[in-house]
């Protein structure tokens, strides 16, 4: 599935379950406190099905608050559907190229974080780039304008078509990796 494709059956998922949600519980999708359960209920089947993204529950939720956090954080003018379906892509969809992907981590020395990311690529025998935003000021500023805040970890994922991706997020990363390359 292509990432256009991919986006568009994301984007439709994710407006489906609020229209369920809106039926179900009479609200607006993420006015509901609990919205993100509810979703991650709706959803866990119908990614894996449709997008090949197979979630835990606990991970499904948490995907859905942080998407919905950079959402507001990123562009709270923007579809918030669309955004998601980005982000889930960003985070989670497969490499059609991942053998000829070049890797580059932004990570700090002393974050605990990075070091659980650090450990995984060791483990693996990747080769990546280390990008040191604390010994190496332009690449913090990289990652700052990329992504709004200098928040480590966050491999960037190059593909030989010329396309970039840009994922943060610890636990996301190491899944990312053992999936693709473990």
């Amino acid at each position: 599935m292509t990432d256009p494709q991919l986006q568009l059956t994301l984007s439709r998922l994710f407006r489906n379950t609020e229209k369920a949600h809106q039926e179900a519980r009479g609200g607006s999708g993420r006015d509901d406190p609990d919205w993100s359960i509810w979703y991650a209920d709706q959803l866990a089947g119908p990614l894996e099905q449709q997008a090949g993204m197979k979630f835990d529950r606990s991970q499904l939720i948490f995907s859905l608050m942080n998407a919905e956090l950079e959402h507001v954080a990123r562009a709270p003018d923007s579809d918030w559907a669309e955004f998601y379906a980005n982000e889930f892509i960003q985070h989670f969809a497969a490499s059609d190229s991942a053998a000829d992907d070049r890797l580059a981590l932004y990570y700090m020395p002393s974050c605990p974080f990075c070091w659980n990311v650090l450990d995984v690529i060791k483990r693996l025998g990747l080769q990546v780039e280390m990008r040191d935003v604390t010994a190496d000021r332009a690449r913090r500023d990289e990652l700052m304008e990329a992504r709004g805040r200098p928040t480590v970890p966050v491999l960037r994922i190059y593909s030989p078509g010329g396309e970039e991706r840009w994922m943060p997020e610890s636990q996301d990363i190491v899944h990312y990796l053992q999936s693709t390359y473990g």
